[in-house]
């Protein structure tokens, strides 16, 4: 924990071959991507992160293993903590610290998806109650709805950010490819695309390649052949 910081982003997402078993999303290549965007949007922000995957979480349900994980971070010593999932590739820096800037002033405050979950949710240790916030909608269209009522019980205002489009299933995946804000996402997955089929072409060549050593008959090297 840096000493300077009262503010810490928990990423709560499970490795891409875990999640791809559990999300309508074909391709464990795109969770991949999302899961490079997000870390790389979280490092750029300054603040302290921890990923939790499902090495860190504890739980039988998803929404245990979110509580818990909250709990895991305030008993670090911060003071509030920004939540975050891989499935909203526009997230940005700036969100992010307009967040920050937010507990810091007392405040809650989430980012609302399109399909009506939360891509974002920052609390203040006095915001936090472990019961009440593990019985909210979790994973369904009412989340958000939800966890407004959730803030009611609380003093400070609840401030909510732009609403972004996350990607849980192919069909969210295909709406966002055609929109006109996916193009970084595009050049990631076209770039992890070429670096799979390089890796795969590589690992071929060396797998074909051997060293043949016949019994010793004179001295001499051994011979390198392809198979």
């Amino acid at each position: 924990m840096n000493q300077n910081s009262k503010t810490a982003i928990l990423l709560f997402a499970q490795t891409a071959a875990v999640d791809t078993a559990h999300k309508s999303l074909a391709s464990t290549g795109v969770i991949e991507i999302l899961n490079k965007i997000v870390l790389d949007t979280i490092r750029y922000s300054g603040l302290d992160y921890y990923h939790f995957t499902q090495k860190e979480q504890r739980g039988d349900n998803f929404a245990s293993r979110f509580t818990n994980s909250i709990q895991d971070v305030f008993a670090m010593g911060y003071k509030s903590v920004i939540c975050l999932g891989n499935d909203t590739p526009l997230l940005t820096v700036h969100l992010i610290q307009q967040a920050a800037v937010h507990l810091q002033n007392g405040h809650a405050v989430n980012g609302k998806s399109c399909d009506g979950g939360l891509y974002l949710i920052g609390m203040n240790r006095a915001h936090f109650n472990a019961q009440k916030f593990e019985n909210l909608s979790w994973q369904t269209a009412n989340l958000a709805a939800s966890f407004h009522h959730y803030m009611d019980d609380y003093d400070g205002n609840l401030i909510v950010l732009k609403t972004l489009q996350d990607i849980d299933s192919n069909a969210d995946l295909y709406q966002f490819l055609a929109g006109k804000d996916a193009r970084r996402f595009i050049i990631a997955l076209l770039l992890n695309t070429l670096s799979r089929k390089r890796n795969n072409h590589t690992h071929k060549n060396d797998y074909h390649l051997k060293v043949v050593v016949d019994k010793p008959q004179n001295k001499g090297s051994p011979v390198l052949q392809a198979a």
